[in-house]
């Protein structure tokens, strides 16, 4: 009985600064994560804002976010999707995406167009007409939007177009057009005489947000070690370290 005793005695003077100790490293561990993610962000916003100049598309470039491109070709104004539950601003609408044809027999350019507002009655809005004329375009590398739940269809089964869609992928707009595209999608640039709202920013929150989270798992940290010291000095004055 008393050899049981002992090592209760023992676990429970050893369990807890050992737990603390694991519960230290942990959130010091999840606060240099996270000031990673925010060196992450910091890079990201650094390569948005540069002007690194217009690099023309060319088969199998290799591109990298945000780098600015330029493609010459021709919109294809009768196989456009628009992509629902969109918010800009508070408000609800659309983002436009139409297919680009630079060359007969490559994939597809993806590009999205803008944004355009929900009518009150959520009918489809009506997309100026684009010429069918060749034409050069300006933009940087994106991707479609990727957040948010989506309980049917990618794309909406119909016969006419535009197409409505929720959180498409990339196959899903190959699949709908019959035609494969490439890995990438074209944030188009602000052009005149367009009145799509175009806002691009690099998508999730900015840096501030995990700043904010470090500090959190830091302070946790601070105080589990605060605890620490505390007990362990606690212990010193009763003559029981």
């Amino acid at each position: 009985m008393n050899a049981r005793y002992q090592v209760e005695a023992l676990f429970w003077r050893v369990a807890p600064p050992v737990a603390a100790v694991l519960l230290t490293i942990l959130f010091v561990s999840l606060g240099f994560w996270q000031l990673d993610r925010a060196a992450d962000k910091v890079a990201m916003q650094r390569l948005f804002d540069a002007d690194t100049g217009y690099a023309p598309l060319s088969d199998e470039m290799s591109v990298v976010d945000y780098q600015r491109i330029t493609a010459s070709g021709r919109f294809l104004d009768d196989r456009q999707f628009l992509i629902d539950n969109m918010i800009l601003n508070s408000r609800v609408g659309y983002f436009v995406i139409t297919p680009f044809e630079y060359a007969s027999n490559k994939p597809l350019l993806i590009v999205n167009r803008g944004w355009v507002a929900a009518t009150p009655d959520r009918s489809l809005p009506l997309l100026m007409p684009l010429s069918a004329e060749d034409t050069e375009i300006l933009g940087r590398v994106g991707h479609l939007p990727r957040v948010g739940i989506r309980s049917h269809d990618a794309v909406v089964q119909s016969s006419g177009w535009p197409k409505l869609a929720t959180y498409p992928e990339l196959s899903d707009l190959s699949a709908a057009l019959g035609r494969d595209v490439l890995a990438f999608v074209l944030l188009l640039d602000p052009q005149d005489g367009d009145t799509l709202i175009r806002q691009w920013k690099p998508q999730g929150q900015g840096p501030a947000m995990h700043y904010g989270y470090a500090f959190q798992w830091f302070a946790m940290a601070a105080a589990v070690v605060s605890i620490l010291i505390w007990q362990f000095l606690k212990r010193r004055s009763r003559g029981r370290v």
